[in-house]
């Protein structure tokens, strides 16, 4: 399956599930430990790292299985997986600082603060920053997103200038009916990597800082997420966790477009991020965004459209009040959420791209409400 058609299955999924409120699978009187082992046995996962918390306080944390079945190196808390599309919600808070700081409005012009100009073909109605955080833009994830691959190293091709080349007519990359839908911006959603991508160079347009750079001095340092990379050569080899794609094992990668899926992190790096969410933008005393801000995040945004939609955020679970993002990619299946009224949030990531892991999220969620 190419990148397009498995972007498009993968948001088909993702939203069937946020939509369900269906009871997990696990079995009267059964204890968590003995189905997470389930789960990994039947769904056929190499390694899964599961860590719940409530507040500031971790509550639960397990690692089960191998980072990589060829060396059969146990995986431990120190081991960073590929996150895919929960990547976003970085993405997004990078962006929402500047927003705090009076750099822009939500519903402002995105062609006023980029280097370049983006125009729906077909539409006078110019994107807003929030028709890129509730992927209302009517940017598509064309076909040239396929061979944006590079294994075994990061991907050569700046950000900005796979953008514009995707964007802008004159750009190699370009494609009108292919990198765009044919809705008015702000009309209808459909999910949007790109559009993603865009807000990472919203964000080095405005703060005049590349995006890494920036996430690492305003989100990961302050937090104290230390074992957190956006750039493949910045990992240490040790802590990387293989992908596999049933059982076949898939060399490390990366991707031009990699600010909407593109970051690898432990559970407890991840964690402290999450936590802040919970928290109204606050972990152990350091605030990465005003409470005012997570409100807004955490908020239906367009709810004559799609109800669990916020600012990049979704809800997963509504009965449960869980709002967060899942993930999945070639050999990665993640997925998170957090309530921010009991402060109750999951964690789970794993190395398998076949991976089913939202009944995991509802029974580890209601497990950490007991403890």
């Amino acid at each position: 399956m190419d990148r397009y058609l498995k972007f498009i299955f993968l948001f088909l999924v993702i939203a069937s599930c946020r939509r369900s409120d269906n009871a997990d699978s696990i079995a009267p009187g059964q204890d968590f430990d003995s189905y997470l082992a389930e789960q990994v046995t039947g769904q056929n996962i190499p390694a899964l790292s599961v860590l719940m918390f409530k507040g500031s306080e971790i509550k639960y944390e397990k690692y089960l299985g191998v980072a990589d079945k060829t060396t059969n190196v146990p995986l431990s808390d120190a081991h960073v997986f590929l996150l895919a599309s929960i990547s976003k919600t970085v993405t997004a808070t990078a962006l929402m600082q500047l927003f705090e700081q009076g750099k822009f409005k939500l519903d402002d012009k995105i062609n006023d603060y980029l280097p370049f100009a983006v125009k729906i073909p077909g539409h006078a109605t110019p994107v807003s920053f929030r028709m890129l955080l509730t992927h209302t833009s009517a940017i598509a994830d064309g076909k040239a997103l396929d061979d944006q691959y590079y294994y075994n190293r990061d991907s050569p091709v700046p950000l900005a200038d796979f953008l514009k080349d995707y964007l802008t007519p004159a750009g190699k990359y370009y494609n009108a009916k292919d990198n765009f839908y044919d809705f008015e911006p702000g009309t209808m959603q459909e999910y949007s990597n790109e559009g993603s991508a865009l807000i990472a160079v919203l964000v080095e347009s405005i703060s005049g800082m590349d995006f890494p750079t920036y996430c690492k001095q305003n989100i990961f340092a302050p937090l104290g997420m230390n074992n957190t990379y956006w750039k493949l050569a910045d990992v240490p080899v040790k802590n990387l966790v293989r992908p596999y794609d049933g059982n076949q094992a898939i060399d490390h990668y990366t991707f031009t477009d990699y600010p909407n899926g593109g970051l690898r992190t432990s559970v407890r790096d991840m964690f402290r991020f999450l936590s802040a969410y919970g928290n109204e933008g606050i972990f152990n005393g350091t605030q990465i965004l005003k409470a005012a801000t997570v409100h807004e995040m955490l908020k239906q945004q367009i709810p004559s459209i799609d109800p669990t939609t916020g600012l990049h955020w979704f809800i997963m679970n509504s009965s449960r009040n869980i709002w967060g993002h899942d993930g999945g990619e070639q050999g990665v299946a993640t997925i998170m959420g957090v309530n921010p009224d009991t402060k109750v949030g999951v964690l789970i990531f794993t190395n398998q791209g076949n991976a089913d892991l939202d009944n995991l999220l509802t029974a580890a969620y209601d497990h950490a409400e007991k403890l």
